[in-house]
């Protein structure tokens, strides 16, 4: 897991905050948008993410606007039956 922040748009995890840098889900909804944008490794064992440019908030809008329509609401996790 990873240890840093996980940022939530309407209950859905959006973007991953991991030192001082947002990442974004490599996702085929955006990899056009994203083709210019570095990409790295959020923490041990993660997948390639893109590195979002916070700098731009029309850019970080959008990706979060595309992000918000495909993006699931997690399923709770099942307790365990004692």
């Amino acid at each position: 897991m990873f240890g840093e922040y996980m940022i939530y748009v309407n209950d859905k995890p959006m973007l991953l905050v991991c030192d001082s840098t947002v990442y974004v889900k490599k996702l085929d909804c955006i990899d056009e948008l994203m083709r210019e944008a570095d990409r790295g490794f959020p923490y041990k064992g993660a997948k390639e993410h893109y590195i979002l440019d916070i700098e731009d908030t029309d850019f970080c809008k959008e990706i979060v606007e595309i992000l918000e329509k495909v993006t699931p609401i997690p399923k709770p996790k099942k307790k365990p039956v004692k």
